[in-house]
């Protein structure tokens, strides 16, 4: 098993290292248009390197630096407004998991910006800690964000579970569960689903669409017949110059290549 999570992990850290070189490679032949597409941003903890990709440390500094760059190009809206077209390109922010510095480290930056967004709060694990002991919000925390302008408290499931593996029986528990879960327990109206890993299968994306208005999943911008069930992100963890690629759609267009589906 140790083996197979080593492999993993080399994996891993060769993929993000073949993703920066193209960034860089675009950049350098000047090929990447400017984003004129929708975009929703995911983050995950800015206390550590909690949840970010490849293990990278993504921090307040790091992530006022780039609300400043999305600032001058985009415009901050709330989640469901990226379905929408406007006078200028759209962003909409999304923190997964529910740590507890989004209220300490994210939430002033966000307010610098008056910038809206999306937390999606794992259910079963209000007050308790990650595998590796980092916090995650606690029922004031929640209970705060819920009454927050601006913020908007999301299903991430009751466990984090991978909803791909599992029966339709707890798939429903996993996605309704916790939506009825976190309602009751902090008088929310929760209509927003995140997948966790952003795992899905046929029979998860049925409960979400029936149960949410909105659910996040996958890599990519927002197209104009994007489905609410399964809105695309970017990483915003990544390096600026891969973020920057990614926001062009080069890298959408290369996953797409890739998986045969050819350009658009």
């Amino acid at each position: 098993m140790r083996t197979e999570g080593m492999i993993g992990d080399v994996v891993a850290a060769g993929k993000a290292a073949s993703w920066r070189l193209c960034a860089a490679f675009d950049a350098y032949l000047h090929v990447g248009t400017p984003g004129t597409r929708n975009a929703v941003m995911m983050y995950h903890s800015l206390d550590g390197e909690e949840g970010n990709a490849a293990g990278r440390r993504f921090d307040p500094e790091a992530l006022r630096a780039q609300l400043a760059w999305l600032d001058a190009r985009y415009e901050f809206v709330d989640l469901p407004a990226v379905l929408d077209a406007g006078t200028t390109p759209r962003v909409a922010l999304t923190f997964d998991d529910g740590y507890r510095d989004f209220r300490t480290h994210a939430l002033p930056v966000l307010r610098e910006f008056d910038a809206p967004a999306t937390v999606f709060v794992i259910a079963d694990r209000v007050g308790g800690l990650s595998d590796n002991g980092v916090p995650y919000l606690d029922a004031d925390d929640v209970a705060a964000l819920g009454d927050a302008e601006r913020i908007t408290v999301g299903n991430h499931t009751r466990t984090h579970a991978h909803l791909d593996r599992l029966d339709p029986d707890a798939v429903r528990d996993e996605v309704v569960g916790a939506k009825e879960r976190l309602e009751s327990r902090f008088g929310l109206d929760v209509t927003r689903f995140c997948y966790p890993y952003g795992d899905h299968s046929p029979t998860a994306v049925d409960v979400v669409r029936e149960s949410h208005d909105y659910a996040t999943a996958g890599d990519g911008l927002v197209g104009r017949r994007a489905d609410p069930a399964l809105l695309p992100r970017i990483d915003g963890a990544q390096p600026p110059s891969v973020v920057r690629w990614e926001l062009t759609g080069a890298a959408e267009r290369l996953r797409r290549a890739v998986r045969g589906e050819g350009l658009s």
